[in-house]
């Protein structure tokens, strides 16, 4: 899961010019269908980082049993912190149409990603198994929306 926010920033500035550049076009459709298939995949992201947060909530819970919960809350947040949740905060919009569809929302997601994401630390095998990781997920989101006909692709085909 730690490789779509990266491919995220790869892709997204080449999915929204090819939005804008060619606008009214069977290119501008499919970029756009990839695009809100790639909002997805970082709302899926967003997700696991949610459990993610939780495991260490508990963690930390069990660690620190007798401390009030208000000082507890005191000694674990900060800047990083916040950022994370943002982190996690900014991809659940994409639950909404609007914001889905939005070239530009999704552009200024990938601009708050760059400030933290950084290359994912992996070896070639790795690699190979989160980008067979990736394209699966990849597949299954556009499958379903494909089929639930909420893809720009699916207009012109009709």
């Amino acid at each position: 899961m730690q490789i779509i926010p990266f491919l995220y920033l790869l892709l997204i500035p080449f999915l929204v010019v090819t939005s804008v550049v060619f606008a009214n076009n069977l290119k501008s459709v499919f970029s756009k269908s990839i695009l809100q298939v790639m909002n997805i995949l970082l709302l899926i992201h967003a997700f696991y980082q949610i459990r993610l947060l939780i495991g260490i909530i508990q963690f930390l819970r069990t660690i620190s049993t007798g401390q009030p919960i208000n000082e507890f809350w005191l000694n674990y947040i900060d800047q990083s912190v916040v950022r994370t949740l943002i982190s996690i905060a900014l991809p659940l919009f994409f639950v909404i149409p609007f914001f889905r569809k939005s070239l530009w929302f999704s552009l200024g997601v990938m601009v708050y990603y760059l400030d933290f994401t950084a290359f994912p630390d992996l070896d070639l095998i790795d690699w190979i198994i989160k980008s067979a990781h990736f394209l699966s997920w990849f597949s299954l989101v556009y499958a379903l929306f494909w089929l639930k006909k909420w893809l720009p692709i699916n207009q012109i085909q009709s």
